[in-house]
């Protein structure tokens, strides 16, 4: 962690000796979370990604002719769903009263789930002009962000019996029928904060105020995001479509 303070204390004073033009503006776009799909962790294996909003300010410094400092504040919204046979997850087990069952590596039932965190996220990035003509540039660019979870909540609905095995053949004995039916605060689940590396490319069109600006960008987490060891280790991965405007404040 003291690595990623390190960096970004030397971005963020790298910023205040520019001598270039400065911009500030707003971007939005949607984010398509990774938790998802194929996993070695049987929890969030098979999930599937849910198309959210994502928006934030964003401040440019010039740093050189090709080479400036981005900073940003976003809200990311990240949403995964299942339906269907899967694992009920170990922090879930005293809610639906399950017990006597830690012999198993892992429960299964049927049910819906929707798993939903919000973050507050801070890249800071460095951005490099790799074409440039009197209309429109062509840059990359790459850092570090650091997020905040300020919301994180789970759902699951569905009845059924619990069974040992993915194939559903051996229920727990003595069999039992419960309702999956819960809301679950994911304070007590996830970490709330969350460190990785950020990079992406986009295209600037030039006005006489500003310039639009359309970017993709993906994100990797290098956290663990749970903070129970028994429902596995995941980290966060995402892919941005933004578009925006930078107002230049100076020249």
């Amino acid at each position: 962690m003291k690595y990623f303070l390190f960096f970004f204390a030397f971005l963020w004073s790298g910023g205040l000796f520019s001598q270039e033009k400065i911009s500030f503006g707003f971007q939005g776009g949607v984010n398509a979370p990774g938790l998802v799909v194929k996993s070695k962790n049987p929890v969030v294996d098979g999930y599937k990604t849910k198309l959210s909003a994502y928006f934030g300010l964003i401040a440019e410094e010039g740093l050189s002719k090709n080479w400036s400092l981005i900073e940003e504040i976003d809200y990311a919204n990240m949403t995964i769903i299942k339906s269907g046979s899967q694992v009920i997850p170990r922090s879930a087990y005293d809610n639906l009263k399950l017990v006597n069952v830690s012999s198993f590596p892992h429960l299964y039932g049927t049910f819906d789930s929707n798993i939903q965190t919000k973050y507050i996220e801070v890249p800071i990035m460095l951005k490099y002009n790799v074409y440039e003509d009197e209309q429109i540039i062509f840059y990359v660019n790459g850092g570090l962000f650091a997020g905040i979870m300020f919301y994180g909540n789970a759902t699951t609905q569905g009845i059924g019996k619990v069974y040992s095995d993915a194939g559903h053949t051996k229920p727990i004995d003595p069999p039992i029928t419960i309702s999956f039916n819960q809301s679950q605060n994911l304070a007590d689940w996830f970490h709330p904060l969350n460190f990785g590396l950020k990079a992406g490319a986009g295209l600037t069109v030039k006005g006489e105020t500003g310039e639009f600006f359309v970017n993709l960008n993906t994100s990797l987490g290098l956290v663990n995001i749970e903070e129970s060891t028994g429902d596995g280790e995941s980290k966060t991965k995402s892919l941005v479509l933004a578009v925006g405007y930078l107002f230049h404040l100076s020249k």
